[in-house]
C-alpha cells in the first residue's frame, strides 16, 4: 500500500510545490485530481503539462492515481456536471478519456470516477440503464488504454453504496479494469458495517481509497479524530488484506491550512498503523496523563518497554503523542515543569521525542508562555550537546519560532559543521539574514584555504542569504 494525499486538499499551492511538501511529509503517492488549478487537462500545453509532472513524481518517488472530481471543471455554474447519469453526459464521457490518456502517460494506479447526482426528470430504472451504458463506453476505452478504474460510492450520488457500486460492475459483467474506490469517510453513511467490513469484503475488488473522517450527519470530509471512522481498524483491514494500491487523504476543505493538515494526517496514520496492542498502551496512557498530568513522566519512560513488539519508531511516534497530549489538555502552569522534567532527567531518545512533540504543539499553536519558556530553554540545551538528532530537532518548527536570532544563527552553523542536511531547519528561507551570510562566507573560505571540500548545504546557504541580501539593498 502506498499513502498518499490528494492535490485537491492543497489547491492554494502550485502543483510543483504542492507534490515537494507530500513528499517532504513522508507520503508516498499522491492522487492528482485533474482540473484547476494543478492540471489543465484542455489547454494545448497539456503535454507540456505532464512532462513537467512526470519529472516531479519520479524526483520525489511518488506513485500517483488520477482522480475526477474536480467540482467545476465541465460546469463553473454548476458542481460536478454534467455527470454519467445526466441527459448530456457527452462532455463527462469525454473528460473520462482524457483522464484514461493522461493515467496512461504518467503510469498511474488507476482512475477514479463516479455516478453522478441523481435526476429527478428521469425515473430510477432509466437512470441506471444511462449509466450502465455510459460506463461501459469508458470501460470499453480504458481497456484499450491498459487502465483501471475505481468507481467510487459516494452518499447523495446515485450510486451511494458499495452494494450498488457492486451491481453497476456486475450489470457490465464484472470487467477485470473495473474496480471500486472505496471512500473510508463515508462509509460512516452509508456502510453499517462500516469502512474496514467494506474493505475486507471487497478484497481484490478495491483498488483505491480515500481516507478521512465523516460524522453520519452530514457528507462532510473531516481530519482524523473529528469524526466516527477507526482509523486503526481500517488501516489493519487495509494491511490485512494486502491492499496494493493507493490509499490517500482527502480533504478538500483544508487547503487553507494544508502543510499542517497533512502533516498531522501522516502523524495519525503511522500512529494508527501501529499493532493494535501498542496503540491501546497509547490510547491508556494518554487518558491517564489527562486525568493525571504528573503520570507522564512514568509513561515517558516506560514507553520503549511497551513499544518492544513494534518495529521503527513506535516509541518516538508513542512519546510525541503523549507530550502533545499533555499540552493540548493540560493547564500551561503545570506543563512547563514537566516538559523540564521529562527533558532532564530523560536519555537522548526520550529528549528527542520531546523536542519533537514540542515541534508539533507549537506548529499547531497550543503552547502556552510557560510551556514556550521552558521550550526555549531546553532547546538551547540540545544546540549545545553532540548529538545531532538532538541539534536538527531543536531547530525545527518550535526553534525556527522561537529561538532568539544570535542562537539560531549559531545552531544552523552548528549543524553545516556536524554535516547533518539543512532540509532539518524549519523555515530556514525565512529567517536567514545577512550575518548568518557573513558566517557561511568565512566557514568556505577557512574551508577553501585548508584544501578542504565544501558541503553543497553551505554553498547553498550563502547562495540564499546572497540573494537575500542582494534584494535587501
Amino acid at each position: 500500500m502506498r499513502v498518499g494525499y490528494n492535490t485537491n486538499s492543497l489547491a492554494d499551492h502550485p502543483l510543483a510545490d504542492a507534490l515537494a511538501l507530500i513528499a517532504e511529509q513522508g507520503y508516498t503517492a499522491v492522487a492528482l485530481t485533474i482540473g484547476y488549478p494543478h492540471v489543465r487537462p484542455f489547454d494545448s500545453d497539456l503535454g507540456a503539462q505532464l512532462g513537467a509532472l512526470r519529472a516531479s513524481l519520479d524526483t520525489y518517488e511518488l506513485t500517483v492515481a488520477v482522480e475526477t472530481g474536480a467540482r467545476y471543471l465541465l460546469d463553473p455554474r454548476n458542481k460536478h456536471k454534467p455527470s454519467l447519469v445526466d441527459v448530456a453526459a457527452e462532455p463527462r464521457i469525454e473528460f473520462l478519456r482524457r483522464a484514461i490518456d493522461i493515467a496512461a502517460d504518467l503510469g498511474a494506479t488507476c482512475v477514479s470516477l463516479w455516478s453522478g447526482y441523481p435526476v429527478s426528470y428521469t425515473d430510477p430504472a432509466a437512470t441506471r440503464d444511462q449509466l450502465v451504458s455510459r460506463l461501459a463506453q469508458v470501460v470499453d476505452y480504458a481497456d484499450r488504454r491498459a487502465v483501471t478504474l475505481g468507481f467510487e460510492p459516494e452518499p447523495g450520488m446515485f450510486v451511494e453504496t458499495v452494494a450498488q457500486a457492486l451491481d453497476v460492475c456486475r450489470a457490465l459483467d464484472d470487467p477485470p479494469r473495473l474496480g471500486i474506490t472505496l471512500d473510508v469517510g463515508h462509509c460512516v453513511m452509508t456502510e453499517p458495517a462500516g469502512a474496514q467490513t467494506a474493505i475486507v469484503d471487497l478484497g481484490d475488488k478495491l483498488v483505491n481509497v480515500h481516507l478521512d473522517d465523516m460524522t453520519p450527519l452530514k457528507h462532510e470530509h473531516l481530519e482524523f479524530g473529528y469524526g466516527e471512522v477507526d482509523l486503526g481498524a481500517v488501516m489493519d483491514a487495509l494491511d490485512g488484506t494486502g491492499f496494493a494500491g493507493v490509499a490517500s487523504v482527502e480533504l478538500p476543505r483544508h487547503s487553507h491550512d494544508a502543510p499542517n493538515v497533512a502533516r498531522r494526517s501522516m502523524r495519525a496514520i503511522n500512529l494508527a498503523r501501529l499493532p493494535i496492542g501498542t496503540r491501546s498502551w497509547i490510547e491508556d496512557a494518554a487518558a491517564e496523563i489527562r486525568r493525571s498530568p504528573d503520570k507522564i513522566v512514568e509513561r515517558f519512560s516506560g514507553a520503549e518497554r511497551a513499544m518492544s513488539r513494534a518495529s521503527g519508531d513506535a516509541a518516538l511516534l508513542a512519546r510525541v503523542q503523549l507530550l502533545t497530549t499533555l499540552v493540548a489538555e493540560t493547564f500551561d502552569e503545570t506543563v512547563g515543569p514537566l516538559i523540564g522534567k521529562l527533558y532532564q532527567w530523560g536519555d537522548s531518545d526520550e529528549r528527542l521525542a520531546v523536542l519533537r512533540g514540542l515541534e508539533l504543539s507549537a506548529l499547531d499553536g497550543r503552547l502556552g508562555p510557560v510551556a514556550t519558556a521552558a521550550g526555549v530553554e531546553l532547546t538551547e540545551d540540545a544546540l549545545r550537546c553532540n548529538d545531532p538528532r538532538l541539534v536538527a530537532a531543536a531547530l525545527g518548527g518550535f526553534g525556527s519560532r522561537f529561538l532568539g536570532q544570535h542562537t539560531w544563527r549559531h545552531g544552523v552553523m552548528k549543524l553545516i559543521f556536524m554535516e547533518v542536511p539543512l532540509s532539518a531547519v524549519y523555515g530556514l528561507s525565512n529567517r536567514a539574514d545577512p550575518e548568518l551570510g557573513r558566517m557561511v562566507r568565512d566557514y568556505i573560505s577557512e574551508r577553501r584555504a585548508a584544501g578542504r571540500s565544501v558541503p553543497d548545504d553551505a554553498q547553498t546557504l550563502q547562495n540564499l542569504t546572497a540573494t537575500k541580501s542582494e534584494v535587501a539593498r
